[in-house]
């Protein structure tokens, strides 16, 4: 009995003695990063602000992959996009989950694909969007997206500036509600737009995907807003409601109109009609939600940076309006042009890796929160040349530009879990942007003390939105006015 008690405690001793080992070793081969506190970690250190930004600037010092700890929850930082499509990308399989928000929980975005954990219902939802919004069904959507720019650019003509942002976004608003539910926007008290703003304000509060400590600390669900750390339950209580009615609004009322014969094609009635007994709803519900938040927030935020770029570089407006010009004349209106990369969502949606991963002799933890910081992939001055300077041409072939490569397919994600709206988001924006430049002239405006604007400023949050929007927008002339009078009235 001894002896077997012996060997019992010798095997366990020797387990142990391993398992303390490989801990050592995978800590001392962790990606590299600033030094944080016993226990709590990177918690005291990590940026309230600027979170992008303040992680480049490491980056500077720790190198492009940099491991952060806060709470016991290893966080992994790409800075390069080489990093980046190396893990995300060719490693697609091993980084395609998503880490556990327990504030997005709660807030009740669970059943939406853009946050699900990668799996069987992740992939209905992904299959649902790539049937509806592939690169050659977008073409369907085109006369809508038109209309509406149209639209957008007369709104602007006849608004005062304070009016400017609440019109773009309803151009977005207007174009999502009719692909998704078959709902065509006209009047201001619409639902959708109510639903739409109030989503704004919500996430807007929210901060970055792993900014609250709910995420770190689960309980501090269980006390009030006002205890240390459960500040965002506040958050909870007010958005919460309008979340769950965006996933249920658009399929009642689909469902209402299906009922008396009057629904319009859409992407819910369609998935309503292949539906059979015992199909679950909530993936539809998911799958309409994330359409409806994703395609609302990044491209309204892509356009109204467009416009704050346009009225800062009045030198680079001109430059585009006068090949719009030599194109389309004073006579029609342009439907395409193409952007440059814009980081609406500077740290991208985070991936979670399904297992251990090593990376250039640096070992990944396991469920670690991995962000590709976007935002960071665009001021790599080794890849591109006085990177803050706006300067679009640098992504044309030489000589007529800087021939530097353009990462503008980043904005979208990697890998496995790369926006399934992609295609639909670049056709909106490239017809809102072309009708603004062709008809549109955007000056930088003054406040009530006089000063300009000298720069975009960004907030904080899983969108990124312009903090400050000042500008002046006039037609171009009495003939660009007169012709998008005409296309809104025939």
């Amino acid at each position: 009995m001894s002896l077997i008690l012996y060997s019992f405690v010798l095997v366990a001793g020797t387990l142990i003695i391993v398992t303390v080992f490989q801990r050592r070793r995978r800590a001392a081969i962790l990606p590299p990063g600033p030094p944080g506190d016993p226990f709590i970690g990177h918690l005291l250190r990590m940026p309230s602000t600027d979170s992008p930004l303040v992680f480049h600037r490491w980056a500077q010092t720790y190198g492009p992959v940099m491991h952060l700890k806060v709470l016991g929850q290893s966080m992994i930082i790409l800075d390069s996009y080489q990093a980046a499509l190396d893990l995300l990308d060719k490693k697609g399989l091993i980084y395609s989950d998503r880490p556990k928000f327990t504030l997005y929980e709660l807030l009740g975005w669970t059943p939406d694909f853009a946050l699900l954990p990668y799996g069987t219902n992740q992939s209905i939802q992904r299959q649902m969007h790539q049937s509806y919004l592939s690169r050659h069904k977008i073409a369907d959507f085109k006369p809508t997206q038109t209309q509406e720019a149209r639209r957008l650019v007369q709104n602007l003509f006849e608004s005062p500036p304070e009016q400017y942002e609440r019109f773009m976004s309803r151009f977005v608003t207007g174009i999502i509600t009719q692909i998704v539910a078959g709902h065509r926007i006209t009047s201001d008290d619409d639902p959708y737009l109510r639903i739409s703003h109030s989503i704004y304000e919500t996430m807007a509060k929210t901060g970055p995907p792993g900014g609250s400590l709910i995420d770190f600390l689960p309980l501090l669900q269980h006390f009030p807003s006002w205890f240390p750390g459960a500040a965002h339950m506040a958050i909870v209580k007010t958005g919460r409601p309008t979340i769950r009615e965006l996933h249920e609004y658009p399929l009642r009322m689909v469902k209402e109109k299906q009922a008396i014969g009057e629904a319009m094609p859409s992407f819910i009635l369609e998935q309503l009609e292949k539906m059979q007994d015992g199909d679950d709803e909530e993936q539809l519900k998911g799958a309409a939600t994330n359409m409806f938040a994703a395609g609302e927030l990044t491209t309204w935020t892509t356009l109204t940076i467009f416009v704050l770029a346009m009225a800062l570089h009045p030198a680079a407006q001109a430059k585009a309006q006068k090949e719009i010009d030599s194109i389309v004349g004073n006579t029609r209106l342009p439907e395409k042009l193409c952007v440059g990369f814009l980081a609406t969502v500077p740290l991208g949606m985070p991936h979670c890796p399904r297992e251990d991963d090593m990376y250039c002799g640096m070992f990944i933890p396991k469920g670690s929160i991995v962000f590709a910081n976007i935002r960071a992939m665009g001021l790599d001055e080794s890849v591109y040349s006085d990177p803050t300077s706006f300067r679009p041409e640098r992504y044309l072939p030489q000589p007529a530009g800087g021939g530097e490569p353009n990462f503008s397919n980043v904005a979208f994600g990697f890998g496995r879990r790369i926006c399934t709206g992609r295609y639909l988001a670049d056709q909106s924006l490239w017809i809102a942007i072309a009708s603004i430049l062709a008809t549109c002239t955007i000056i930088n405006a003054a406040d009530e003390n006089g000063n300009t604007m000298s720069g975009i400023t960004m907030n904080d949050g899983l969108i990124s939105h312009p903090s400050d929007f000042r500008c002046v927008i006039s037609p171009r002339s009495p003939e660009a006015k007169a012709l998008i009078q005409m296309f809104n009235s025939s």
